[in-house]
């Protein structure tokens, strides 16, 4: 499957798996993630993520508080 900036893949699920395009933009954007909260870590920063419920703030000594805290 070609992908490109004019074409954007369509992210289908065949048989409820997601398409070839999607499972690789996922891994990609995933890897990017990984990529940055390491660097944020290494650098003794937090990030934002959301945990299901709210966005918390991530503290590289493992900490977690609520964005609203």
């Amino acid at each position: 499957m070609s992908i490109s900036k004019d074409k954007p893949a369509p992210i289908v699920e065949y048989g409820g798996q997601p398409s070839e395009a999607a499972r690789f933009s996922l891994e990609v954007h995933q890897r990017a993630v990984d990529k940055a909260t390491d660097r944020k870590r290494k650098l003794g920063q937090y990030w934002v993520e959301w945990n299901g419920e709210k966005v918390v703030e991530i503290h590289p000594e493992d900490t977690t508080r609520t964005a609203a805290e």
